[in-house]
């Protein structure tokens, strides 16, 4: 049996290269790949979109002017998460792309997945991925 254990250590690693996922150490077999932040990752779709009107619903009854809410008509609906202020203000931070003070429908459809996102117990990412950006900010912030 020794014998057998010495000879298995002592053949090279077989590692398949190439392909979609070179240069990441295990493809989407990785831990947490496709969860949290990381949803919808691989999908062609904006993954905010998918519940983007139920958010578009409450974005409405908050009296957008020109488009936008103001932080104060957000802040009211965001606290109900009831999650502290320290990570509803990193929400904002991720959300408000423009930098405005303000959040258009798709901004405010982007700070209501990133709550879904930690209320379900994941991290938020420190900047935000690129397959979050809402489609109509992709110029902007590039």
């Amino acid at each position: 049996m020794v014998l057998v254990r010495q000879e298995e250590s002592q053949q090279p690693i077989q590692m398949v290269k190439g392909g979609a996922f070179e240069g990441t150490l295990h493809g989407p077999f990785g831990h947490g790949y496709g969860e949290g932040a990381g949803e919808g990752i691989d999908d062609a779709e904006w993954v905010v979109a998918r519940d983007k009107p139920m958010y578009d619903e409450i974005f409405y009854t908050l009296s957008p002017v020109d488009g936008k809410i103001t932080g104060a008509n957000a802040k009211k609906e965001m606290v109900r998460s009831k999650l502290p202020n320290s990570v509803l203000g990193k929400i904002w931070k991720l959300a408000d792309i423009d930098k405005d003070g303000m959040l258009d429908d798709e901004e405010f459809a982007l700070a209501n997945h990133l709550i879904k996102v930690k209320l379900e117990g994941h991290e938020l990412p420190n900047e935000l991925p690129a397959h979050l950006l809402p489609p109509s900010k992709r110029k902007v912030a590039e």
